[in-house]
């Protein structure tokens, strides 16, 4: 045998004084050899001075004696030499087999070492001093690695067994003896080994475990039960706290369609809630009652009683009855016809609940939260906290605290009966959860806590509360959007009267331009900003991505710069889609801005630009929440710049965050293709890793256009054939302009009638319809802004379109509601004005939709 040494029991100096115990120093040994040693020491002493002085008076004396004396007192001296070396013969060979017999500490060690039963000596703090080889092999078996010192039992029982290993620790640890039923699963063998453990405190301070194998020792067995017990009216079983079935009656194996020899567990009997109810039942003083289903024959369960008694003895093992037949024999002879539970019956038991309750709950040992251990989980609470939350490790020890809170204020705010529930982090592996804690008021020293699972309530939070704000900088982007617009024309409306008084080579006319520069600057700013607040007016067509990216290569290369190359990739069969043609433009020349900006700093690069052809699935893989079914067209925008990161990629969508440099950018590009692509009906996803460029994916959802569609079509490219191309701004006709912004109204008209136009002025929608009532069919054109207080550009005309005869109209506003949008490209024959414009746009304008209404006048004629 080898000892172990301290080193491979992972003991502590201040642990060896138990380990030492085996080899303590024994107690003088007591029996006739303690007897008999002394006295053979007298003779030898004795016979040694008798032949010392026979041979010294032979020597001295030996004349006066004679020759008979002399041969006398040599006589005396060879029998004493003799006795001499027999006496030490005999001294020596004792000592020899006293040498090689073993003494009592060994034998102890030895004994323990050689025993066939598992054994394990620890230290009250759990810590492994010694295990025996039956242990070591067990741990062994178990797949378990020595490594520096024997597995402790926590780690050879763990699963169910681990609240029995924390409470035979907890009874250790206290110097008092415990006795559990202990289950081990070992690799490559089926089912599981049971085991019988007891611990005992030792004199030295240590606690020796003991583990007794108890299954298939017929020791064990349970004896044959009497006939009368064997059929009678109620089912009769015996079953241990691991829940195997010892013994069960002729009765329940009957209700149950088994045969008798079949292995059965509590499992296999009861439905997975009552079998539940009765492992927890484990421990009990006195008979108990459960309400619980039994596993009737096919499959049915059946509403049965239990009565349950735990015989105090190990290991925990229970007398069982089955009762409440009626219902199990309706159940048997009632061709599956099986009675609704009564409300006596129905119930469960508070142990039943706690397994089976959706959120997490632990019993703790121990008044204060904070220091409390956990005694038992529920399986929800080990979920939670992805195995955490297991028996004997501290309830404070679940969380993460930050944001200077602390165990104690966390837990003073769930006690219950204090006010709202605590919120606190629960630690899951490497992540955390939100949770809210509950505590129970203590009750005999122990405690209930109540873990519940908050994260998702959380996340909604964060995506309301994220979604108001940007609603809310929506409204306000759109409000100034509208405002500025109005300011900007009134700018540009006195500009363009500034600019024909002092023409090209008047010392003002460079810092004219310089205006005229800025304003155009800004006008694009507040396109963005209704761009990214989604009130864009759109005129929506059926067009095919082909041709716009044919159309746009020209304006793309012309922002790119000489070091980019660009490559176009049509796909084949791609869908129309129905949007915005200038918009989708406007897209184009954004990415591919951001992604010259990206290349820049690496000296160039490629960027491509591919369509394609997908489903519904494709757009859905690629995070769609719910895209509708039916081909979608999509475009994959790639650049090999130098890519993002996770945190910038996160928030490349939101208004105003730029990655450029002070006065590079407005930060709002990208959220304005995602405000557009939005509006259409789209999704817009990026790919990108820093170093690996950037890949933009654009999906907008396939059209089929309808025969009006297509004959709407038709006439508009029919009227931009024959629409004129007006020589100068002058002209005829009388006009209805209505504007609810004096400043834009003023200048607008006068502008007007300097052309030659008769212009009659509205201050709102409502002010317009009583001049069209009482002057009816009497306007050649109709000018009108969208939003204006009271009754909207729209609205009204909805109501005077009856009133305006062959009247044009054109609608002017530089922020308009989605429903215009709608009503702008369902009817072909509205224009549309974006604000802010010059002058001279207006006037080409009225004088194109005033000549177009004459040609098609002119047209219905003939």
């Amino acid at each position: 045998m080898t000892d172990a040494t301290p080193a491979e029991t992972g003991q502590t100096a201040d642990d060896a004084p138990a380990a030492a115990a085996p080899a303590a120093a024994p107690a003088p040994a007591s029996g006739p050899g303690s007897l008999t040693r002394p006295l053979a020491r007298i003779i030898l002493w004795t016979a040694s001075l008798g032949a010392l002085i026979a041979a010294g008076v032979a020597v001295i004396a030996g004349a006066a004696a004679g020759w008979h004396g002399v041969v006398l007192l040599c006589g005396i001296a060879a029998a004493a030499l003799l006795v001499l070396y027999a006496l030490a013969a005999g001294e020596a060979a004792g000592r020899a087999l006293r040498g090689n017999e073993p003494s009592p500490p060994s034998l102890a060690e030895a004994a323990l070492e050689a025993a066939p039963d598992p054994m394990l000596i620890s230290a009250r703090t759990g810590r492994t001093l010694w295990a025996n080889a039956a242990y070591r092999d067990l741990a062994k078996a178990s797949g378990l690695s020595a490594g520096f010192g024997a597995p402790g039992p926590e780690r050879l029982f763990s699963g169910e067994s681990a609240a029995g290993v924390y409470r035979l620790a907890r009874a250790g640890a206290r110097g008092e003896p415990g006795c559990e039923t202990l289950t081990v699963v070992q690799p490559g063998v089926e089912g599981a080994a049971f085991y019988a453990c007891d611990v005992s405190p030792m004199s030295t301070g240590a606690v020796l475990w003991r583990f007794s194998r108890v299954q298939g020792d017929d020791s064990l067995d349970p004896p044959a039960p009497p006939e009368w017990a064997e059929y009678a009216p109620v089912g009769l079983c015996l079953a241990d706290g691991e829940g195997r079935v010892l013994a069960a009656n002729a009765t329940l194996r009957d209700w149950l369609g088994v045969a008798a020899d079949k292995a059965l567990r509590i499992r296999d009997i009861l439905a997975p809630d009552s079998a539940r109810a009765f492992l927890k039942s484990q421990g009990a003083k006195t008979v108990i009652s459960i309400a619980a289903r039994l596993k009737g024959r096919g499959g049915v369960d059946v509403p049965v009683g239990l009565s349950v008694e735990w015989a105090d003895a190990a290991p925990a093992c229970a007398r069982v009855v089955v009762h409440d037949s009626a219902s199990v024999l309706v159940a048997h002879h009632g061709e599956g016809q099986v009675p609704a539970l009564s409300p006596s019956s129905a119930g469960r038991t508070l142990d039943d609940m706690f397994a089976t309750a959706p959120f997490g709950v632990a019993r703790l040992d121990g008044e204060d939260p904070q220091d409390a251990v956990i005694e038992d989980a529920n399986p929800a609470l080990v979920q939670l906290s992805g195995g955490q939350a297991l028996p004997g490790r501290r309830f404070a020890d679940l969380f993460r605290f930050t944001d200077g809170e602390t165990p104690a204020m966390v837990f003073a705010r769930a006690l219950a009966g204090r006010g709202d529930p605590s919120e606190a982090r629960l630690a899951c592996g490497e992540g955390e959860k939100a949770v809210q804690v509950f505590l129970a008021p203590a009750r005999e020293g122990q405690r209930s806590a109540y873990v519940m699972d908050v994260s998702g309530w959380k996340e909604l939070e964060q995506q309301i509360d994220q979604a108001g704000k940007m609603q809310a900088i929506g409204q306000l982007a759109s409000g100034v959007a509208h405002d500025f617009n109005n300011m900007l024309t009134v700018v540009k409306f006195h500009l363009g009267e500034l600019l024909a008084r002092h023409p090209v080579g008047d010392p003002d006319y460079q810092d004219l331009q310089q205006i005229r520069s800025v304003s155009a600057r800004q006008a694009g700013l507040v396109r963005k900003l209704l761009a990214f607040s989604r009130k864009q007016t759109f005129r929506m067509t059926v067009f095919d991505l082909s041709d716009v990216l044919s159309d746009c290569s020209h304006m793309l290369n012309q922002i790119l710069e000489e070091s980019v190359r660009l490559e176009i990739r049509h796909g084949r069969d791609l869908p129309l889609v129905r949007a915005d043609r200038v918009q989708i433009d406007n897209i184009l020349v954004n990415l591919a801005t951001n992604a010259r900006d990206a290349m820049k700093a690496q000296g160039g690069g490629v960027l491509t630009i591919t369509t394609e052809s997908v489903d519904a699935d494709a757009v859905r893989k690629a995070g769609a929440p719910d895209p509708a079914e039916g081909p979608w067209a999509a475009i994959h925008v790639s650049d090999t710049g130098c890519g993002m990161d996770e945190a910038t990629r996160a928030k490349i969508f939101e208004p105003f965050f730029t990655t450029r440099a002070a006065e590079g950018g407005s930060g709002l590009g990208l959220s304005t293709v995602y405000g557009i692509i939005k509006q259409s009906g789209g999704f817009l996803f990026v790919d990108s890793r820093p170093g690996k460029g950037a890949t933009f994916h654009i999906y907008l959802p396939g059209h089929t256009p309808s025969e009006d569609e297509v004959e709407e079509i038709a006439a508009e490219r029919a009227a931009a054939e024959i629409k004129p191309e007006p020589r100068d701004q002058a002209g005829h006709g009388r006009i209805l302009f209505v504007e609810d912004e004096e400043m834009v109204r003023t200048v607008a008209a006068k502008t007007l009638r300097r052309k030659g136009y008769e212009v009659i002025e509205a201050c709102d929608g409502e002010e317009a319809l009583e001049i069209l009532e009482a002057e009816p069919e009497s306007f050649d054109l109709l000018l009108s802004d969208v939003v204006m207080p009271g009754l909207s550009g729209p609205k009204m005309l909805e109501q005077a379109r009856h009133l305006l005869g062959e009247a044009r109209i054109v609608f002017i506003s530089g922020y308009a509601e989605e429903e215009f949008s709608d009503t702008l490209s369902s009817d072909l024959e509205i224009s549309f004005l974006p604000k802010p414009f010059e002058i001279q746009d207006l006037a080409e304008r009225v004088k194109q939709e005033l000549a177009l209404g004459r040609a098609r006048a002119e047209t219905g004629a003939s």
